[in-house]
């Protein structure tokens, strides 16, 4: 099909054609970015974005123009120069640099701090065992939670719509409780959904205050998209390269306890070094193995100078030790075979629970007790590697002298024993509704300390 001159003049005339090639210079022009044809691309993907889905509107063009020049004003200095802005592309190329999660979560507040030339900025991710944003500090600092639903930050997590404040004072969804305990004086915020590649919404960027003390433009906000955009890929990648290390460690923790088993360490060197090592081949906690003796229908477990016994049928570790079948416990609160007087008793917060038989072929041995996988509940996964290392473990401890000196009769105080001390701790039959008297366990970085809670 020809195209005459009359054509193309109607089709430019129609689509507002030079409105959108004044927009990108003036916008290369402002931004200044090193690669103007990635720059000009990523643009229009996001005016695209934002548009949500409706059809192309030639009057949209023109008031691109405009914003882009009401922004120029804005940026301009006494003298009328118009200040450059940082250029997204080159925070998008250093944020991707990053692989560590928390040094990507700093890559991103520090660069969209330059981008939008702002005073404060924070990250919430989304929990996604919970109904909850955590947000993301410094790595080992007490994580702060904000329900979905509630605030800035958890409206935007629901709605998935950025959200521009001009004045947070004047916006119901604004808690003032940090400024008043801080002293801090929020005057606009400007907050984002961060989203992954299926369109997920898995976070909230949030910035607060311009620091010339005027409000977040448009412009601001659509930077902010292509920031959240990006954020949503680093956070992914770091996420990833954090697995992968884990399960490295966890790969090393398990060749750790299968060489143990294999060695020549005494029986109750052999226990610590599992109660040790296990957690951290699941990501637990805390972690506790008892060993069952039929013949005084007991679990008994190494604690310090005292072996402590509680009856066989007690509470979740006496179930698995009597069926012989796993219990994996994402919510110990709501399960009614867990005993909640022992953490209201120690302080500590029982969350998830993996409980496993560990067998001599049919025959079950002992019990390893599991407790607050860092992430979620115990999955499948856990349950498998956990299996791989107690099959061996189970003939090991069977034929133990630990195992034999335990099992048809109690360990005397005069008897030579495994144990560093001699002495027994009964724990009483008597239980709160059938449910687990107190037990001790193990921390990960715990030697033979008491533990803060159990069963």
């Amino acid at each position: 099909m020809a195209v005459t001159p009359e054509d193309a003049a109607d089709y430019l005339s129609r689509t507002n054609f030079k409105s959108i090639i004044e927009l990108l210079t003036a916008e290369a022009i402002l931004h200044r970015s090193e690669d103007p044809v990635l720059f000009c691309r990523t643009l229009l993907d996001q005016k695209i974005q934002a548009r949500g889905g409706a059809a192309y509107a030639p009057e949209q063009a023109t008031e691109y123009v405009r914003q882009c020049y009401a922004d120029a004003s804005a940026n301009a200095d006494e003298n009328g120069r118009i200040q450059g802005k940082a250029s997204s592309t080159t925070a998008c190329r250093t944020i991707a640099t990053k692989l560590d999660p928390m040094e990507a979560t700093q890559a991103i507040i520090n660069q969209t701090l330059k981008v939008l030339l702002a005073d404060r900025a924070t990250i919430f991710t989304k929990d996604p065992h919970s109904n909850n944003l955590i947000l993301m500090v410094a790595e080992g600092a007490r994580n702060i939670r904000v329900p979905i639903g509630k605030g800035i930050a958890g409206s935007v997590a629901q709605s998935g719509v950025i959200c521009n404040i001009k004045d947070a004072y004047n916006d119901p969804r604004f808690d003032p409780s940090f400024d008043r305990e801080t002293g801090y004086k929020t005057k606009s915020i400007l907050c984002g959904p961060i989203k992954d590649q299926n369109d997920n919404i898995v976070g909230v960027l949030q910035v607060i205050n311009k620091k010339d003390d005027s409000v977040f433009s448009d412009l601001d906000a659509e930077m902010l998209t292509i920031l959240s955009t990006q954020a949503g890929i680093a956070l992914k990648n770091a996420n990833l390269y954090l697995q992968m290390e884990n399960s490295r460690q966890k790969f090393r923790s398990l060749l750790d306890i299968i060489a143990a088993l294999q060695s020549e360490l005494g029986t109750n060197s052999l226990i610590f070094t599992m109660t040790q090592r296990a957690p951290k081949v699941v990501g637990a906690d805390r972690c506790t193995i008892f060993l069952v003796d039929n013949d005084n229908q007991e679990l008994w477990a190494m604690q310090g100078e005292v072996n402590i016994r509680i009856p066989k049928n007690a509470g979740i570790a006496g179930e698995v030790a009597t069926e012989g079948e796993i219990v994996n416990i994402p919510d110990a609160y709501s399960d009614t075979r867990f005993n909640q007087e022992v953490d209201k008793k120690s302080g500590y917060i029982t969350r998830s629970i993996l409980c496993m038989p560990i067998k001599a072929g049919k025959e079950v041995v002992g019990v390893i007790q599991l407790l607050n996988k860092d992430e979620g509940p115990f999955d499948e996964e856990d349950e498998e590697v956990m299996g791989s290392f107690l099959s061996i473990a189970g003939p090991i401890l069977k034929s133990s002298n630990l195992f034999q000196s335990g099992t048809g009769k109690k360990a005397k105080s005069d008897e030579k024993s495994e144990f560093p001390g001699g002495s027994d701790l009964s724990v009483p039959t008597e239980r709160t509704k059938d449910k687990a008297p107190m037990m001790p366990a193990f921390g990960e970085d715990e030697d033979e300390e008491e533990d803060d809670g159990g069963f």
